[in-house]
């Protein structure tokens, strides 16, 4: 369907050269946008534009450091030189410094909520005023079923996933006027290369079983789900959808 489609627009991702930004890359090229990638790992951003260019998009690349401010601005000011305007904002960027509450450094801390929080403000501050002057645009902000849950050892992360979420709605009312959507996803544990590395390890099976039981559908996450939802919060089928938090989560928040 038409509505579902992204033909002749553009979408800017962070954190884009693997996993989840990579899968959303490639979800959103095939229907139709052209994709611009920030992201530190030269390999892998080449990587994604040959998957970008294999749907006959165009693809402009973006290396930054988002755990800076200054990294963070020159990849919004980056993304302007390459095109003044664009449809689709993706904050994708994140990292998770896992460690006790009173064991973590101040350096984990301060870099996780650069990543997580600090990059989306940055970026989202550089692109969406071209949205607001066009009246149309969508920002994702991807976020963590960690917001809502405590989660032993991911402190930092929780907490900065909540905050983005509390940014969301902010931004959704703000900006609704001006008909920018701002939504987020808050996916469980998500299968990319990492989480592979880490869940399918024998060291984690007891703790996998353990977690993917508490889950209804009795497993976690493939990339290509979480981005095909990504597709249709930024998609004309989501227009009047506005300030979501969107659990993806194979019903662990509703089970008993």
């Amino acid at each position: 369907m038409k509505a579902f489609r992204l033909d002749g627009q553009r979408a800017l991702i962070s954190g884009g050269s693997k996993g989840l930004g990579a899968a959303i890359a490639s979800s959103f090229a095939e229907a139709g946008a052209d994709i611009g990638l920030i992201g530190r790992d030269t390999d892998g951003l080449n990587r994604v534009k040959a998957v970008v260019e294999s749907y006959g998009r165009h693809c402009c690349l973006i290396e930054a450091d988002l755990g800076s401010v200054e990294g963070a601005r020159r990849a919004g000011e980056t993304a302007l030189e390459f095109f003044p305007q664009w449809n689709v904002l993706v904050n994708n960027a994140g990292i998770a410094r896992p460690a006790p509450i009173l064991e973590i450094s101040e350096a984990d801390w301060q870099h996780t909520f650069a990543v997580n929080l600090h990059s989306a403000l940055i970026l989202s501050q550089h692109i969406v005023p071209q949205m607001i002057s066009r009246g149309r645009g969508k920002v994702l902000n991807i976020s963590s079923l960690g917001a809502f849950l405590g989660t032993p050892g991911l402190g930092a992360y929780a907490a900065s996933k909540a905050a983005i979420n509390q940014l969301t709605r902010t931004m959704a009312v703000e900006w609704g006027p001006a008909n920018v959507q701002v939504n987020a996803l808050c996916p469980t544990v998500i299968l990319t290369e990492l989480g592979h590395e880490l869940w399918d390890s024998p060291a984690m099976q007891a703790a996998r079983q353990a977690k993917e039981s508490r889950i209804p559908l009795h497993r976690f996450a493939e990339p290509e789900e979480v981005a095909r939802v990504a597709l249709f919060l930024a998609s004309a089928a989501a227009d009047f959808i506005q300030g979501v938090c969107l659990p993806l989560d194979g019903g662990l928040l509703i089970a008993p």
